[in-house]
């Protein structure tokens, strides 16, 4: 049995060993003067940390175990996660400050303990819901690297921000019953775990008032060091400094809505080079998460996914199919923030000071039409929400918890679009997104005689449903709307096989499909641009470079185009080993395959 009197000094040796190893071992590059620094800071704060417990009844002490536990999780969990994901990639990291909090907040959390056990089984209660409420953020980050083999990153964190209702309801489906049970029971084991040991031991002795004055100055004293919004130990912990860079980033975005006017009056753009017969209608078709490696367009498959497109490739003149395509991203926010705007990989402009292909459509005279199954994000202000409200009108198709929309809702919106004047027509599809099964109606399967079967097969059912509606949007618009030029491009690829992952995983991720088709009446007109797009076909290309791809479609000449980005233009100047992918982390020459 450890004398009461040592226990505050063995948990201080106990808990700066603890902080300072995983510091030293998990964290790469140390200077000298980091080492020394932490191994102060962390001493210092071991002792500071231990000193409520030589207040607590010896009754007590069991219940102090879980806020050990949980101080723990903090100290280590996004140390270890970091040093296993980057440790053969990156020189040096210090994540120093997760330890300290944890280090603190033992302090804290027991001295809390102490003041809430004089309410009896009333405060050990909220003693373990607070516990397990701090727990959730650890464990969150755990089971992140377990799923996805990386800890959470810049681009995890947006898409985690970014994410719908349905999206939310459709990963969790995702998960096999049996997974779906052993997570569920994993939760509900950690908050068992730490509820039981709060309530371990005789806690119904009331602590003296020496000891409850003691607590409560201590946590008065410390909470403002811990807590403290700007400046506390809390808010420099990776995990929040990782939210808090993606939220500010996100309400920046919130700038470029204020930005608008001030950029159309500095916006100078001409459209005489547009010599297209009026009244017609251009065309922009956003995929989502359409690899061309499954579509037989552009590689042959096992059964044909693109029956209308192979056609078109094969027996149309004005249809060009461009196999070198790649998006800059692998998720859709940050892939079409820079595919609709003038800002990409290759500049250093920043999204809300750039121009869209919506700003140029307006310039030129023509008349904006948005329609989205992407699910409306207004509350997010996603870049994409942003851009798509600039237009003149802007559309989402409702989204219900639990319901699927497939892409034909979207076909009811062209009833919307008026003939008679010149009208960009911009369609973002939900196409090929996980869950696979859920994008395809059961009824088309039937009747296309699709099979059932594992995410490749079901995906490859999604592609071909996605040619189905291309097909359909082109019929309309070429019976309906006086089509001049299509265009479709996915905002990324998809590796169907493997769960999707903030991660680079290889090509298959940013392998996306781009043809254009233009019109008789749009190449009778625009020779050069047809010229320059034939010519072109077979170079690369990034789907940042959408929007001057757009704008020579349009015929603008502007300060904010550059035709040496356009694949429309003979100017065109990228050659593989310019072009990147992955944010500008990974280069398109290095796809060997």
């Amino acid at each position: 049995m450890i004398p009461t009197p040592l226990i505050p000094a063995i948990s201080a040796i106990a808990v700066f060993a603890i902080a300072y190893g995983v510091f030293r071992i998990y964290n790469k590059g140390l200077a000298r003067n980091s080492r020394g620094q932490q191994l102060r800071r962390y001493l210092i704060a071991a002792v500071v940390a231990s000193t409520p417990i030589a207040f607590a009844a010896s009754s007590l002490l069991p219940a102090l175990a879980a806020a050990l536990l949980v101080s723990l999780l903090w100290m280590t969990t996004y140390n270890i996660l970091f040093d296993k994901t980057y440790q053969g990639s990156s020189p040096d990291y210090d994540n120093h400050m997760d330890i300290a909090f944890g280090i603190y907040l033992y302090g804290w959390l027991a001295a809390l303990c102490i003041l809430l056990s004089s309410l009896g089984w009333i405060g050990m209660a909220a003693m373990a819901m607070l516990e397990i409420a701090l727990a959730i953020l650890p464990l969150a980050q755990i089971g992140y690297y377990i799923t996805y083999s990386t800890c959470i990153d810049y681009n995890g964190m947006q898409a985690i921000q970014e994410t719908n209702h349905n999206e939310i309801i459709e990963y969790i489906k995702s998960f096999s019953p049996l997974k779906l049970c052993l997570i569920i029971g994993s939760i509900i084991a950690s908050c068992g775990l730490i509820i039981a040991i709060n309530f371990i031991g005789n806690t119904s002795g009331a602590p003296s008032l020496t000891c409850l004055l003691f607590s409560a100055c201590f946590v008065i004293a410390l909470s403002p060091y811990i807590w403290k919004k700007k400046h506390g130990l809390f808010v420099r912990t990776g995990i929040v400094m990782l939210y808090n860079d993606v939220k500010e980033y996100r309400l920046g975005n919130k700038l470029y809505k204020e930005n608008i006017e001030k950029r159309m009056q500095m916006l100078t753009a001409d459209s005489s080079r547009n010599t297209m017969p009026k009244p017609h209608t251009i065309v922009m078709v956003i995929g989502e998460s359409a690899c061309r490696d499954y579509m037989s367009v552009y590689k042959q498959q096992d059964r044909e996914t693109t029956p209308w497109q192979s056609a078109m490739a094969k027996d149309t003149d004005g249809f060009i199919l461009f196999p070198n395509a790649y998006s800059c991203a692998m998720q859709t926010v940050p892939s079409l923030q820079r595919a609709l705007t003038e800002c990409n990989q290759y500049n250093d402009k920043q999204f809300i000071d750039s121009c869209s292909i919506i700003d140029m459509a307006h310039k030129a005279g023509y008349k904006v039409h948005w329609y989205s199954n992407q699910g409306h994000l207004g509350c997010a202000d996603t870049p994409v929400t942003l851009v798509a409200e600039s237009s003149d009108v802007a559309k989402w198709t409702k989204q219900e918890l639990g319901k699927m929309q497939y892409d034909e809702a979207l076909i009811d919106f062209m009833d919307e679009v008026d003939a008679g004047r010149n009208n960009l027509l911009v369609l973002h599809l939900k196409g090929n997104h996980f869950n696979y099964t859920n994008r395809y109606p059961a009824a088309f399967a039937a009747a296309h005689g699709l099979p059932d079967g594992d995410d490749v097969t079901t995906y490859r059912n999604s592609i071909i449903y996605n040619d189905h509606i291309l097909h359909t949007i082109y019929d309309y618009a070429a019976t309906r709307l006086n089509l001049a030029a299509m265009v479709y491009f996915s905002d990324h690829g998809a590796i169907p096989d493997m769960r999707r992952s903030p991660r680079f995983l290889g090509f298959g991720m940013v392998r996306i499909p781009l043809w254009t088709y233009l019109s008789p009446a749009f190449i009778s007109s625009r020779p050069d641009v047809w010229k320059a797009l034939k010519a072109n076909r077979e170079r690369y290309f990034t789907n940042d470079l959408a929007y001057e791809l757009m704008c020579e479609l349009m015929g603008i000449t502007s300060n904010h185009y550059e035709q040496a980005n356009s694949i429309a233009s003979e100017k065109y100047k990228y050659v593989p080993e310019m072009m990147m992918t992955y944010d500008g982390r990974i280069k398109i020459s290095d796809d060997k395959s």
